[in-house]
């Protein structure tokens, strides 16, 4: 028989690099299998750990009680009761004031309770310690995370859910749509990924200025999407892994539009990380490019959050919107009492 949390005194801390190893061992069952072997669900996890995102801004979180924190060399697989992880993620917010101001934000991911230790109010406490030691201690402007267990559990404790549109796009062998200047569609790859990112971030500050109401964005950096790019490859054979990392049209010197994406190879489908476009036909063209790079996996679907849908109002092909019910956007704002607008609620903040 478990303890119930009124019986411990109970504290947060920060996991050693053996204790978060069990807690990826602990989670194998719910976020690897069948997929991925043990071994490489572990090496995947410290890999994405590593990664340059996270090489000092990644935590793992435990929940044990006050008695064995005394000793954290002591921590054994059974005395920890939960487990998080959150991420420091670069964010600009506008206040009510006007000001933009740089700011920091936290992303949580992988909130864990093992099996033997679930129904007993573990989870709850480590959200509510965890959301005063991001609040208080570490000064965010805000954190976030993305709920697939509904709204409730997480609104208890602050985070509010935000809309969260999917659009679909059915691949085929239609790729003929649109004509192109070949000078128009440039590749994405590492060799230019970062200029990308660099355009599009002074583009999002400009943009961002120019808003009239309270607001907050995370900035895609480049860090962000290798983290995607890492763990891409963890479900991919060798063979089918590609460099191509997404796609931008030229206008000029100027991008009239990009995507970075994602193969997803868990779900057989390719995912817009990161997508900006001035018209319907940069839409277009964007589309045509991403439909015939998911072909070549044999991808059923090209992905995309939270878009603005007027692009794709013209579109010559069958599009799909879906309001979604899983990985719902779930935010906790610290600066003040009033809602705020979440900016660019795009796949490429969900890591």
């Amino acid at each position: 028989m478990y303890p119930t949390v009124e019986n411990l005194d109970l504290v947060l801390i920060e996991a050693t690099p053996e204790q978060a190893r069990i807690t990826n061992r602990n989670s194998y069952i719910e976020w690897g299998y069948p997929q991925l072997t043990i071994d490489q669900y572990l090496k995947r996890e410290f890999t994405l750990s590593n990664c340059v995102l996270n090489s000092e801004n990644f935590k793992v979180w435990i929940l044990v009680s006050t008695k064995d924190a005394d000793d954290t060399s002591k921590i054994n697989e059974s005395a920890i009761l939960a487990a998080c992880e959150t991420i420091k993620r670069k964010a600009l917010i506008k206040l009510s004031s006007g000001q933009v101001q740089e700011a920091i934000s936290y992303s949580i991911a992988s909130v864990f309770t093992p099996p033997q230790y679930r129904h007993k109010g573990y989870a709850s406490t480590m959200m509510k310690l965890l959301s005063d030691k991001l609040r208080f201690d570490f000064k965010a402007a805000f954190s976030f995370l993305f709920s697939d267990i509904g709204t409730e559990f997480y609104g208890r404790f602050g985070w509010k859910v935000y809309p969260l549109k999917e659009v679909r796009i059915k691949v085929d062998e239609d790729f003929t749509t649109l004509s192109e200047n070949p000078e128009m569609v440039v590749a994405i790859d590492q060799s230019n990924l970062e200029s990308v990112i660099q355009q599009d971030c002074e583009i999002i500050k400009k943009e961002f200025s120019k808003l009239n109401k309270k607001s907050l964005v995370v900035l895609p950096i480049n860090p962000t999407y290798n983290w995607f790019f890492e763990r891409s490859k963890y479900l991919s054979k060798s063979n089918e892994y590609s460099n191509i990392l997404g796609v931008k049209v030229l206008k000029g010197q100027d991008i009239g539009g990009f995507v970075i994406w994602y193969h997803d190879f868990q779900y057989n489908k390719l995912e817009f990380l990161r997508f900006r476009s001035d018209s319907p036909q940069t839409t277009q063209l964007l589309i045509q490019k991403a439909k015939q790079e998911a072909s070549k996996f044999k991808f059923k679907q090209v992905t995309l959050w939270n878009p603005d849908l007027k692009l794709f109002d013209l579109l010559k092909v069958e599009v799909e919107v879906v309001e979604m019910t899983t990985k719902l956007p779930s935010l906790a704002w610290y600066i003040d009492d009033g809602d705020v607008d979440w900016v660019l609620n795009e796949k490429y903040c969900w890591c």
